[in-house]
């Protein structure tokens, strides 16, 4: 901008030098002809497009603006001031509470325990640990990242008792597994792998691989980014041709902005067959704030089961009535781009499925005045859950009270019109924890490798400070990104403003005043 008023001042002046003082021949012609520069013509090279995705591990502070800070983590003082030490400022920084966006930590896992029980709560938040007791009003749970939890029934959605931790069997890509993942192309347009994800740059670009060890029954979990506009992606799930989301066995799974659906091909003989899964669309909505959501396709064909959850909620369940085998499927999972939006995948994780869903109790309790059961066994019963202590849980139907043995309990949903969601202050921090346990409180202090946060769900309680691996502040308030807030103007072979003027003058290529 500076450069650019210079370059104004300098035409300027140079104008009312030349009407001054013209040069020889040329005082006729400029009392009747008044100077019209030509705009400079600026050259601007096409550049990928630049999305959130920077490659800074460890410990880093960003804030509203887009401003990303390295260093250490010192705590907060007593006006809630983020204390911050960066290796090349002196003295300590202090950033006003207003400012912050996200802290990301390095968790340690050194004294973490194993936990089979899993609440979800109806803020969205969860917890894992082991049901210690539950009546009317709270929900006690033991944790080694927290001790007792003492929670408020009414938030509680979710209880699974017996949830059983499953270790991923991929997570990446990254460098070390790139060579795997073939890239069929068109033209060029491709999937490029930068910062540890894949970036395409328009459209009928394909990357997949082949995972040998993937079960029928998976969880394929990914981040979809993309710039602008209206994205769409396909995706190819239990597949056998990473080039083709239509020319083999599979899943093809089609997601746009606004809806998806979901088509089952099978190739026999060399005859491809197709049928649309019911549903035949479903909509749902990404996350346009952000330009970023993360999807969950959990897929068991022996029981002809899709489902598909965006940024955590359910989108859609569908079912496969195509009568074809499921032994026809492949091993496979590759991503399609359907749309000229340069777009980004990355965190790609695969896992067995279960077969729990976070939005199940949408779908399996029906009723709003009764708790619903689902046991191991996929029966199933209704009531009133009275409380659980010492394994066992006490539950009310309309025939008797049955004492019932947790370990034979899948899943435990709260009736819905006894659930309340809870309201949050406008200083409420969201943390993400190790195992996915994610909390929302206002922090009290940070001392001592100990974590105060004050909750309406679980009032006060300290945490290890060595279980966090992220907190977002000010929810709700727009961010910027580095990338955004940063331009830069290309000089090369840039002809200055005041020569392109100096050269016309001396060509005489003016333009007469129209006469009047």
């Amino acid at each position: 901008m500076k450069y650019l008023l210079i370059a104004f001042s300098l035409i300027n002046a140079l104008n009312v030098s030349a009407q001054r003082n013209p040069l020889p021949g040329l005082a006729p012609v400029l009392q009747r002809a008044r100077i019209i520069p030509p705009p400079a013509v600026i050259s601007t090279p096409s550049r990928p497009a630049s999305f959130n995705s920077s490659s800074i591990k460890g410990v880093h502070l960003s804030l509203l603006n887009g401003d990303v800070f390295r260093g250490e983590f010192k705590g907060f003082n007593q006006n809630g001031e983020l204390l911050w030490n960066h290796p090349a400022i002196e003295p300590e920084m202090r950033v006003a509470p207003s400012q912050l966006a996200k802290l990301n930590l390095t968790p340690s896992e050194e004294e973490k325990k194993s936990h089979n029980g899993l609440v979800r709560l109806i803020n969205g938040d969860q917890l894992v640990g082991d049901l210690h007791s539950l009546d009317k009003d709270k929900l006690v749970l033991d944790t080694w990242y927290g001790s007792k939890i003492t929670l408020e029934r009414s938030s509680v959605q979710t209880l699974i008792p017996g949830q059983i931790n499953t270790e991923a069997l991929y997570v990446g890509p990254n460098s070390k597994d790139i060579k795997q993942w073939k890239h069929t192309n068109s033209g060029t347009y491709k999937w490029t792998f930068r910062n540890d994800g894949f970036q395409s740059n328009g459209t009928s670009a394909n990357v997949g691989r082949l995972f040998p060890e993937m079960p029928k029954s998976s969880k394929i979990e990914f981040d979809y980014q993309w710039s602008s506009g209206s994205p769409s992606i396909y995706i190819s799930v239990l597949t056998d041709n990473l080039a083709s989301y239509t020319s083999g066995n599979c899943y093809s799974i089609r997601i746009s902005s606004t809806s998806m659906y979901i088509y089952r091909y099978s190739k026999v003989d060399g005859r491809l067959s197709s049928s649309r899964l019911t549903p035949s669309t479903v909509t749902h909505r990404f996350n346009r704030a952000r330009l970023k959501s993360h999807v969950s396709i959990c897929v068991n064909p022996d029981k002809k089961t899709l489902a598909i959850l965006v940024d955590g909620r359910m989108a859609g369940t569908f079912k496969d009535n195509s009568g074809r085998p499921t032994d026809l499927l492949g091993k496979g999972v590759a991503f399609h781009s359907r749309s000229s939006i340069p777009a980004r995948i990355s965190n790609i994780t695969i896992s067995k499925w279960n077969g729990d869903l976070p939005n199940a109790s949408s779908s399996a309790n029906t009723t709003t005045k009764d708790d619903y059961i689902m046991f191991n066994n996929e029966d199933s019963i209704s009531g009133n859950l009275i409380g659980i202590s010492e394994g066992t849980m006490k539950f009310k139907t309309e025939f008797a009270e049955l004492p019932i043995p947790l370990n034979t309990v899948s899943h435990i949903h709260m009736a819905k019109e006894k659930i309340r969601n809870p309201v949050i202050s406008s200083k409420s921090i969201r943390a993400t924890l190790v195992e996915g346990i994610r909390i929302t409180g206002e922090i009290q202090s940070w001392e001592k490798g100990n974590v105060k946060i004050k909750s309406p769900v679980f009032g006060e309680a300290i945490f290890n400070a060595k279980a966090f691996k992220t907190i977002e502040f000010n929810l709700g308030k727009p961010r910027s990104t580095a990338s955004n807030s940063l331009k830069t103007v290309p000089t090369k072979n840039r002809v200055p403003q005041i020569e392109i003027l100096r050269q016309r003058i001396q060509e005489q290529k003016i333009r007469p005043i129209p006469k009047r």
